[in-house]
């Protein structure tokens, strides 16, 4: 495939944009996999990167092609050692690229590691008709699993990650935030058995679309009479008044897991809610690997997740531009790209 090329969604620019350009098929370098690339999905981080925003501006150096979460067939393995994958395996990626030598692999945080490479960011992703990934951050799919599903796993693992944290069982939950992320915490609070699920969301699109995967009531205002009545609040917006809200709802003694990244500095008034209240505050950065991915694995076989629900838009990676803009309308869940 040397000579070969192939379509791309290119961030060619330090700029807005993107481009949409035939470059070569990139060749799989040592302990790497060639995936010819099924199905994409858009994540919000895209959003950002396809804006530029000052974060895109200090992670992103062009030309790259965009994109990290996927279902991709092997059709190149290139490793000295022997691995558990064969050509033909549908694959997806853990996005969080692990060093293997720093503290915190050493004790098995590896999607925290110090000097982590994240995939679609830190190097080439999956808005393309091939990509490589690295054998030690490739995942073999189980076949029972709807393919359009596999490639929105990564999303669900965070959401599994906040949820297990929050340890939701027979608890009062409030998700504040219904993008794609939040949809799936919803869910996957749903098949851990929480007693009452409530759902944050200006969008009504997102309203509605979390009634219909499995929340128990919905708002785009969380009423002051609640404040204070929640077991744990997952707060997967980043906004600072949801964040605001996040605190006043959490009952005394109760928790917050954090995963939504502000945009803005956010103040803590430390003394009423970190003190008075007693409020535990935990945060998630992406999927514990690979603990996260059985889990997530086992919500999707045996059907107490099914993240179609979720997909609501499906386009061709030459229709980018299209699919872009529904993305960032709101008036949407999880967006495919295919061939």
């Amino acid at each position: 495939m040397n000579d070969a090329l192939m379509l791309a969604v290119l961030k060619e620019k330090s700029a807005p944009g993107v481009s949409l350009k035939k470059i070569p098929i990139p060749n799989p370098q040592k302990d790497e996999v060639l995936v010819k690339v099924v199905y994409a999905s858009i994540c919000g981080t895209d959003i950002g990167i396809y804006d530029w925003i000052p974060w895109a501006q200090g992670h992103i150096k062009p030309p790259h092609v965009m994109g990290h979460e996927l279902v991709g067939e092997i059709v190149e393995i290139k490793s000295t050692d022997k691995t558990n994958f064969e050509l033909g395996d549908l694959v997806s990626s853990e996005t969080h690229i692990f060093c293997q030598n720093c503290y915190q692999c050493s004790i098995k945080n590896y999607h925290i590691c110090e000097n982590m490479e994240l995939f679609g960011i830190g190097r080439d992703g999956s808005f393309a008709e091939y990509a490589t990934i690295p054998v030690r951050t490739t995942w073999k799919n189980d076949p029972k699993i709807p393919t359009e599903s596999m490639s929105v796993q990564e999303p669900l693992g965070n959401a599994v990650n906040v949820v297990t944290k929050a340890n939701v069982k027979d608890k009062k939950i409030l998700v504040m935030g219904l993008g794609p992320t939040g949809l799936c915490a919803g869910m996957a609070a749903k098949a851990y058995g929480a007693r009452e699920i409530v759902g944050v969301n200006r969008r009504e699109y997102r309203r509605k679309l979390a009634m219909k995967v499995g929340f128990d009531r919905v708002t785009d205002k969380l009423p002051e009479k609640e404040y204070g009545t929640f077991d744990a609040v997952l707060e997967m917006s980043g906004n600072r008044l949801g964040i605001e809200i996040a605190l006043e709802a959490a009952r005394i003694a109760g928790k917050i897991i954090a995963f939504g990244i502000p945009k803005e500095n956010i103040n803590i008034d430390w003394g009423k809610y970190i003190i008075n209240k007693e409020l535990s505050i935990e945060s998630v950065f992406g999927r514990m690997i690979w603990d996260t991915w059985k889990d997530v694995t086992e919500l999707l076989v045996t059907g107490k997740v099914d993240l179609r629900k979720i997909i609501t838009h499906r386009f061709k990676l030459s229709e980018f531009e299209e699919a872009m803009k529904v993305m960032k309308s709101g008036q949407c869940g999880k967006i495919l790209l295919s061939l």
